[in-house]
């Protein structure tokens, strides 16, 4: 995986950075007829993709995992292939990222029946171990063969691009979900020009991505939940084992508009506590900050002193936060300098 770390400083204006989502900042190449200044610092627009796609596949993989391993742990549920597809399609149909929205998860048995699919719905309960693409490639079969081996992996094939609806070539991630025997995935559609971007445009881009697309699965699975408490349990369950970057200093926290905490990736003690008057060294307040950018501009980067889990020291931090559709919960992520 791309290491993104460390990052460059950058100036935040009144602590939130008036930053563009991923790919809709132009590149060096896209301003002037000049080439690119391209540096060992610098990471091409396609390299950030498979990033993305691969952590945020992974990341709904240890989610899903880490629900079932504690549900079948406390005997509140039993293996029913029924209520697992429903619940692996109320979790990832809502999910879309990129700016454009072309990218999505979808999930397969380990033999190849599809088990959730939100752009092509009518694939569910599909054999698919010999689908071919257009240049008749069986590109599940490839599929299989990762998650049989590795556990995960890359397959490259052309499949139709939701935005357009044009057969277009597409580079998928694929990773395993042991406890129910399925494997998720997701991909991009593979550029046809590639621009450059620093490594600190590419951790915010990743960031980004993968805390909107959590905020919208995680409201999907909440629609199963009549009861608050059983909501808090199962997103602090599907967070709780969640960590990205090669230096494992990304994870989610959660909190609701009173300045509870909700769920924290990585302080347990901080569940249930209410930090309305928490304040950084600096002075700041952490949590109203975060909450203000939410009401404000619905999501948003705030910027503030937090203990870093990987150093255990107080760090520079900066975070991008996003509401949780349908309740009064945001969640969010960030950076470390």
């Amino acid at each position: 995986m791309i290491k993104f770390m460390p990052m460059k400083k950058y100036i935040l204006i009144n602590s939130i950075i008036a930053m563009s989502v991923f790919l809709i900042i132009p590149s060096c190449a896209s301003l002037c007829d000049c080439e690119p200044d391209i540096n060992e610092d610098m990471l091409s627009e396609y390299d950030i993709l498979k990033t993305v796609v691969q952590v945020n596949a992974t990341n709904f993989a240890t989610g899903i995992e880490s629900y079932y391993e504690n549900a079948y742990q406390s005997e509140d549920m039993f293996y029913d292939s029924a209520a697992n597809a429903e619940f692996c399609q109320a979790i990832i149909n809502p999910v879309r990222f990129f700016n454009n929205e072309s990218g999505y998860f979808f999930v397969e048995t380990s033999n190849a029946w599809m088990v959730a699919h939100p752009i092509k719905p009518e694939l569910v309960g599909t054999y698919r171990y010999d689908i071919q693409d257009l240049n008749g490639k069986y590109y599940v079969r490839d599929m299989v063969e990762a998650i049989k081996y590795k556990g995960y992996g890359f397959v490259d094939y052309y499949f139709e691009d939701p935005v357009n609806g044009i057969v277009s070539r597409k580079l998928a991630f694929v990773k395993s979900i042991p406890a129910l025997n399925y494997f998720i995935g997701t991909g991009f559609y593979v550029p046809q020009e590639s621009y450059y971007y620093s490594k600190e445009h590419a951790a915010l881009a990743l960031v980004e991505n993968v805390t909107k697309s959590m905020a919208e699965g995680l409201s999907g699975g909440f629609e199963l939940f009549a009861d608050s408490i059983d909501k808090v349990e199962f997103c602090r369950t599907f967070i709780d084992n969640i960590r990205f970057f090669d230096n494992q200093s990304g994870y989610f926290f959660i909190y609701d508009y009173n300045c509870v905490n909700v769920a924290h990736g990585t302080q347990k003690d901080l569940q249930g506590e209410n930090l309305f008057d928490y304040q950084d060294s600096k002075g700041n307040y952490v949590i109203r900050g975060l909450l203000n950018v939410v009401k404000t501009h619905g999501t948003g980067y705030y910027q503030y002193y937090w203990n870093n889990p990987e150093t255990g020291n107080e760090e520079r931090k900066t975070a991008f936060v996003y509401k949780i559709p349908g309740v009064d919960y945001f969640i969010g992520s960030g950076i470390y300098y």
